[in-house]
This record gives C-alpha cells, sequence and structure tokens, in this order.
C-alpha cells in the first residue's frame, strides 16, 4: 500500500466518533439503511461479497475484469509465507537479514514501510506483523526472499499458486503491489513497463480471501491488531497503524460489524481497494472486496463506507439453511442402476454440512439439485452395481428458483455442488438375474 507521508495528517483530520444505533442486524448512519432491502448503489468500479466457507457470491459488480490491486497483493504472500511455516521451512523466531536492495526500498517514507537495515537481522514475526498491520512493502519482500530464495522466485511460487485457485488472468510482478519501477530494478523486471503493477479481478481477490481463511485463518489475529509498534527501542521504532479503519477503536468501525481483517490497498491505478472480513453471532463469516471505491489522493474512508453497505446488504437480506449429510436434496431424481438388485436408486448428500444462502422470504423448498454421475462409477450412463452409502458417485448442482447458484472459483465462477451417494448400498444382482435381463431386452 502505497502511504505519502500524510497519513497521519489524514487520520487526525477524520471525524473520529461516528454515531451509530443497531437494532438486531439493523445498521443505521454513515449511508448504511436500517433494512438494505434492494441491492446497494455501489460507486467502487467492482465489488463482490461471498460466504467464507463455501465461497457463495451474494453480491456482484463487475467481479471478473481485472484491475490493480496494490497491496491486496499481500495476501497472496502472505499465504506463502504462513505456508511455509505451516511446512517447517521458516518459524516465527528465525532471523533472517535483508538485501541491500530491500533494505533501500524500506527507506523510502512515499510508501508503506518499516526501516530495515542490511547490517541487522529480524524475526519472521516481526517482519510478518508489520506486514499484516502496517502493510510494510520491504516486510513482505524480504519474507519472500526467505521463502524462496530470490524476489523472482518468490513471484513464479504466487503465480503458480494463484493458478491453482483457478486464477488464470492475474498478473503478477511482486510481493507488495508496488509498481515495476517503485520496487527497484534489482526487484522489479527489465522487461515490464515501469508503471505496471500486480492485477486480478474482485472474484481473484475474493478467492485468494477465501483460500487464506480456510487454510491459515489463525491470520486473523493479526490483521485484526489496531495499534502496535515495530522495533520498540531501536533506531528502527516505529508506530504502526492499521490501514483498515473498520477495526474496533478505528474510524469506520461499526458495533454491529466487527470486521477483524483483511487487508487494504492504495495506488494511483487501484484507487483506494479493501477486502473486508467479518463474523457475526449466528457464526456466518463473509468476504467482501471493493475495487477503486475513490481515487488514492482522498482519505480512503469511501472503501469502509461501501463495504458496510455491502455487509449490511448480505446480512439483511439473505437466510441461511443447511444441506446436511445423507439428507434427500428437492428435485434431484432417482437414477437407473446397472446390474443392481434394485434397478434404480434414490441418492442424498455426501458432503459435511452445507450451508447455503438464500433470499430473505425464499422458501428452502425451492433449494434443488441437478445430478451428475462420475464417469468412473457409471455403465453405460447408469450407476454401476455394487456401489455402498457414504460413496461418492457424482455430485448435485445446486440452483434456486432454477438459477444455478453461483461460487467463486478463480476468474470464473462456477456452480455450487455437493456430493452425493446412494441412500441405502446397492447389491449386485447374481448371475442369473442379469442374464434373464439381458434375455428380456432382446425382446423388448
Amino acid at each position: 500500500m502505497r502511504v505519502a507521508g500524510k497519513l497521519k495528517k489524514i487520520m487526525i483530520s477524520l471525524v473520529a466518533a461516528v454515531t451509530f444505533t443497531t437494532a438486531g442486524l439493523g445498521i443505521a448512519g454513515a449511508g448504511i439503511t436500517a433494512q438494505a432491502a434492494t441491492t446497494p448503489s455501489i460507486s467502487a468500479k467492482a465489488a463482490i461479497a461471498v460466504d467464507a466457507g463455501t465461497g457463495q457470491i451474494l453480491y456482484d459488480k463487475n467481479s471478473t475484469q481485472p484491475m490493480a490491486i496494490a497491496s491486496m497483493t499481500k495476501m497472496l504472500s502472505t499465504y506463502l509465507v504462513l505456508q511455509a511455516i505451516k511446512q517447517g521451512k521458516l518459524s516465527w523466531n528465525q532471523k533472517i537479514s535483508v538485501s541491500k536492495d530491500v533494505a533501500k526500498m524500506s527507506q523510502n517514507t512515499e510508501y508503506a514501510n518499516v526501516p530495515l537495515l542490511a547490517t541487522k537481522t529480524y524475526s519472521v514475526r516481526e517482519l510478518y506483523n508489520a506486514t499484516e498491520i502496517y502493510s510494510a512493502n520491504a516486510a513482505i519482500t524480504a519474507l519472500g526472499d526467505a521463502v524462496a530464495g530470490t524476489p523472482h522466485k518468490f513471484v513464479a511460487m504466487m503465480r503458480k499458486t494463484a493458478k491453482s485457485f483457478g486464477i488464470t488472468d492475474a498478473t503478477i510482478i511482486n510481493a507488495s503491489g508496488l509498481t515495476n519501477k517503485e520496487v527497484g530494478s534489482a526487484i522489479g523486471y527489465s522487461g515490464v513497463a515501469s508503471d505496471a503493477e500486480n492485477e486480478m479481478s474482485a472474484q481473484d481477490v475474493a478467492t485468494v480471501a477465501q483460500k487464506l481463511l480456510a487454510d491459515y485463518p489463525e491470520v486473523l489475529k493479526t490483521s485484526s491488531i489496531a495499534h502496535a509498534w515495530f522495533g520498540k527501542g531501536t533506531s528502527s521504532e516505529t508506530k504502526m497503524d492499521n490501514r483498515n479503519f473498520m477495526l474496533k477503536g478505528l474510524v469506520k468501525h461499526y458495533d454491529a460489524l466487527p470486521v477483524d481483517g483483511l487487508k487494504t490497498g492504495t495506488s494511483t491505478k487501484a484507487g483506494n481497494a479493501f477486502t473486508g472480513t467479518v463474523k457475526l453471532s449466528n457464526g456466518n463469516r463473509i468476504i467482501t472486496v471493493v475495487m477503486h471505491a475513490g481515487s488514492a489522493n482522498d482519505s480512503g474512508t469511501e472503501r469502509f463506507t461501501q463495504t458496510a453497505q455491502i455487509m449490511s446488504y448480505v446480512f439483511h437480506n439473505y437466510t441461511t439453511t443447511t444441506l446436511a449429510k445423507n439428507k434427500a436434496i428437492n428435485g434431484l431424481k432417482a437414477v437407473d442402476v446397472q446390474d443392481g438388485k434394485a434397478l434404480t436408486s434414490t441418492l442424498v448428500t455426501n458432503s459435511n454440512d452445507t450451508k447455503v444462502y438464500l433470499p430473505t422470504g425464499t422458501d428452502a423448498s425451492q433449494l434443488k439439485g441437478t445430478v451428475s454421475l462420475n464417469k468412473t462409477a457409471t455403465t453405460a450412463g447408469k450407476l454401476q452395481a455394487p456401489v455402498k452409502n457414504g460413496k461418492t458417485v457424482g455430485t448435485a448442482n445446486l440452483a434456486l428458483n432454477k438459477k444455478a447458484i453461483s461460487v467463486v472459483n478463480g476468474t470464473k465462477s462456477k456452480s455450487m455442488t455437493v456430493n452425493v451417494t446412494p441412500k441405502q448400498s446397492i447389491e449386485k444382482a447374481n448371475i442369473f438375474v442379469r442374464m434373464w435381463r439381458g434375455i428380456r431386452s432382446w425382446f423388448n
């Protein structure tokens, strides 16, 4: 995230206390209606809201168009750092050195940074905290070097990981989100334009956030810290104020929306962007992304107001129902069975309890499924016996009022599905029964 040294003055000049009233999930104030009955009017160039667990898309505006993402890049970088720690390749107390080029980058106060020295070492924990709380560009670059060896090798890892998430149209040229010129010639790429920077679509960003929260939920323990110090008592001492103003105690916090993450981004191309996440007492956690919600030269608070509007809209206008494991799905037709004692089989869910959001007032009976059998489980399009209950034989594509329910899946959304299995184990018919059926088929 790029922050010209005016940030503190901007924060001081912001209205520090805004009054909000809550009634249940009702939110009033700052343009947020108590009951958001219609889709909110969002001025951001792109936006999306998804369930953090399933990825179900709950709000969508221009979510497939790649745009500059600035420091929201660091969610993907963080994923790889936490992965390295989990794999034992890094440890929290491990001391790492920084290159002269990273140290030089860290001295530029026009960007979000903590000052680092090539003559000193820093713990992985220190640099990680600086990344998550202060969006420190040099800190995440140093961590990337520790993971991969060089900045370009780390970028290669980022690109490979993004593709594994289903993201195919991203532009990734560094770990921090700065432009190719701003990271310096040793960290940037000679064949890339100086003003080039990382790009993803809102769906891409939501996918990265979903993967990060699913695999490393501990990131929220750090992303929710509003204030901290780096290098207290040293020459690098820096007071780190979180750029996420929706955290408790900061100027865009709403009591009804206890936001605890996740990442801001600011650049000339990206404007003001923000990936937010919130979990309410009912257990529902959603992820929101707003991109270019105002220009980079303003206070940056509009992205938080629009995020709150989207979150409020979701929580007011959706209820959830659960498709329990081993339960029937509305509209799911029985399938024909090949060589079974029974000639047809009813299918039930074989996924763990699956939460589905329904627009408020929608009856759960309007949620239906269409079966798609795995080729390996069939013969001539029929379910091949024998097969035991509990064995996944295909999927059910879920639809609401005959419209497929979409979930994020990298660059392009896909239909929400659950695994299916026979309601009861299917035994194979004996040879005589199968021969008799074959003879009858000749005459039919």
